[in-house]
């Protein structure tokens, strides 16, 4: 376990470890890619959302299903991890003025500045789930089951998926534009669900600084 974390720089929290089992004795040693930056999922403040995908590239192109794993930062990073079990699939990272993404099948890497390209789905997932599309070629629907429907309307590329939020922070402190909309769909709640954990009016809560509570996650272990 510790040769395929070090070799993704990706520190993974305890109960992620299972998921990874197979694919550290199969990728170690067989694959040359650079490193990517570090990414440690145990530091407060991550959102982190799992569950499964199948990526469509284009119209008449094999599908690929995989599980999915979708962690965002109120930073601004953000990573996307695609495994098509064993393997990985795609790993891809941003942050607030840089991108990356690894393809393990092609075995390349590619990275930049600035806002990443429209054409890759990976990089702007993240931005997708949330409602703050940094590209208008991009959409997300979501349906009455909750899963959802993103794709590009120029290429065609398409995921669907499923996710569940595994991990949240237990505070939020209020920023200007908050809304409790707004932090739902971030922090992958339902809106009763971030009323029932905080007690008074909303109008009381969002006062610049304040700290309202967020519910735990469904799926969370138990402290």
């Amino acid at each position: 376990m510790h040769s395929i974390l070090h070799f993704l720089n990706v520190a993974i929290p305890p109960r992620l470890f299972t998921a990874w089992g197979l694919l550290a004795a199969l990728l170690v040693g067989c694959r040359t890619l650079p490193p990517a930056p570090q990414v440690n999922l145990s530091e407060p403040g991550w959102v982190i959302r799992q569950g499964q995908a199948v990526w469509s590239p284009k119209p008449g192109e094999t599908d690929v299903a995989g599980d999915l794993l979708v962690a965002m930062h109120r930073d601004g990073r953000s990573m996307v991890q695609f495994t098509k079990p064993p393997l990985p699939f795609v790993v891809a990272q941003r942050d607030t003025n840089s991108w990356r993404v690894q393809f393990f099948a092609q075995n390349k890497v590619y990275s930049g500045r600035g806002e990443p390209p429209s054409r890759i789905a990976w990089l702007h997932l993240p931005d997708g789930l949330i409602g703050r599309h940094s590209d208008t070629n991009w959409f997300l629907a979501r349906k009455p089951d909750g899963s959802w429907h993103f794709e590009n309307l120029v290429t065609e590329e398409m995921l669907d998926g499923f996710l569940a939020t595994t991990t949240r922070p237990k505070i939020h402190v209020i920023q200007t534009g908050d809304t409790l909309p707004r932090l739902a769909r971030w922090y992958g709640a339902t809106v009763d669900a971030i009323r029932a954990v905080n007690p008074g009016r909303e109008s009381e809560w969002f006062r610049l600084g304040n700290e309202i509570r967020l519910p735990a996650p469904p799926s969370a272990p138990p402290p």
